[in-house]
């Protein structure tokens, strides 16, 4: 949940006749279009999109429930790092033969892993030093699409695929 700073604006208007209701006491639930949701002051995880919001309480012998679709916006904080290449070329010319990430060094915690298309461990390394050049196991990768995860610690994570050619 860290990184994420959320901006919930919820406007309530609630009218009784003769009878008064505190509305910071109301118990209430929160229905994301997508993600989790916040009931009675515990906030999970958002996803960007719509909330719908219901709100059911006892107002004397009235009984009242309402519910609305509000918006909300979530902007994510993104870590100061730059992914420099997602096609490597392993083939020591120099060029693309390595997985480079800018920015790194102010993440010494920093944890990658590579799996391939089926999920299986390529690779994994905590303090990545861009060194990885497209093997497992000492030998080369097939020509294919492959997924990372960089796990920043308290500043969350990135997720992206990363492309294996082989210039011929």
């Amino acid at each position: 949940m860290m990184g994420k700073i959320y901006y919930l604006f919820m406007f309530l208007l609630c009218m009784f006749m003769g009878s008064n209701v505190k509305a910071q006491s109301l118990p209430y639930v929160l229905n994301p279009a997508s993600g989790y949701g916040k009931i009675n002051d515990q906030l999970y995880d958002f996803s960007i999109g719509e909330l719908t919001v219901v709100q059911t309480f006892q107002a004397g012998n009235n009984t009242l429930t309402q519910g609305f679709l509000q918006p909300f916006l979530i902007i994510q904080t993104s870590a100061d790092v730059a992914i420099v290449n997602n096609i490597i070329t392993p083939n020591a010319d120099g060029k693309n033969d390595f997985f480079l990430i800018k920015g790194l060094e102010k993440y010494p915690n920093n944890k990658l892993t590579i799996f391939d298309r089926g999920g299986r461990l390529i690779f994994s390394t905590s303090n990545y030093q861009n060194n990885w050049d497209g093997y497992f196991n000492g030998k080369p990768l097939s020509e294919d699409t492959y997924y990372y995860m960089l796990d920043l610690g308290m500043d969350g994570s990135i997720k992206g695929f990363i492309s294996v050619l082989y210039k011929k």
